[in-house]
């Protein structure tokens, strides 16, 4: 495994979305919401490792590269898909549920991109609440990205309080998903299961960069928040006691 420190890099295996009306369609990482991250960290001489449940490959949420959904910018689509496609470890991701003591002892911090995939797995998946109540236990800085919040959840509903509750948090909101196609299908929503949590959920003005910070999570709330919320999570990773340069580049 990893033998040197690493910021953890967590992507959904999920590839269909099960909408409250049965149905369901084709899901994944938001593009726009790894490459922005992924580019800025890179460029600070963070060392990254992409995890996703099970070591699945992530698929692309199509969604995320269509034109369209761009305000029409074909160009930024090309973008985007050619930036993915330069991304390293997306095709042989490292097994969540495998990752060692010293695998998790090496890590300094995660980032959780979203995608409507953690809707169906980051949320419930045992392995994402070993991951994110070790990096409270050991002070390592968490951004999580509009439905990458979702990942808080799987600390929820088990014997012991999640270490999250009260925190405050964002991510994509209840306004911004009432304007998008799934409209009235989707199979929750984030925000209102993150406040009947306990979260205390920030949000702002939808399709604008909005970021929520406490003392153990960093959160955006929709792709539009991923530059400032990645400089910020670097401020967080510069402040603790964990290692970077360029000498730990893959």
């Amino acid at each position: 495994m990893n033998t040197q420190p690493f910021v953890l890099i967590l992507l959904s295996a999920a590839q269909r979305l099960r909408l409250n009306d049965g149905t369901e369609v084709t899901t994944g990482f938001w593009a726009e919401e790894l490459v922005v991250p992924w580019q800025i960290l890179r460029k600070a001489g963070w060392r990254l490792q992409v995890v996703t449940p099970g070591g699945v490959p992530p698929l692309i949420d199509p969604e995320s590269l269509d034109p369209s959904t761009l305000g029409g910018d074909h160009s930024r689509a090309a973008y985007l898909c050619d930036a993915v496609r330069q991304i390293t470890g997306l095709r042989t991701p490292l097994d969540l549920d495998a990752l060692t003591g010293k695998d998790l002892d090496t890590l300094i911090g995660v980032f959780i991109p979203g995608g409507n995939g953690p809707l169906m797995d980051l949320c419930q998946a045992p392995g994402v609440d070993r991951l994110l109540r070790h990096c409270v236990a050991a002070a390592k800085p968490i951004a999580t990205l509009c439905h990458g919040t979702a990942a808080l959840l799987a600390t929820c509903g088990g014997a012991d309080r999640s270490p999250f509750c009260g925190q405050r948090v964002t991510c994509f909101s209840a306004a911004e998903e009432s304007a998008t196609p799934l409209a009235g299908r989707w199979p929750y929503t984030l925000e209102n299961r993150l406040r009947q949590e306990g979260f205390r959920v920030s949000t702002g003005a939808p399709w604008q960069s909005h970021i929520a910070t406490d003392n153990f999570i960093l959160s955006g709330q929709n792709p539009a928040s991923a530059a400032t919320l990645t400089h910020v999570f670097i401020e967080r990773l510069t402040s603790t006691p964990t290692y970077k340069g360029e000498q730990y580049e893959c």
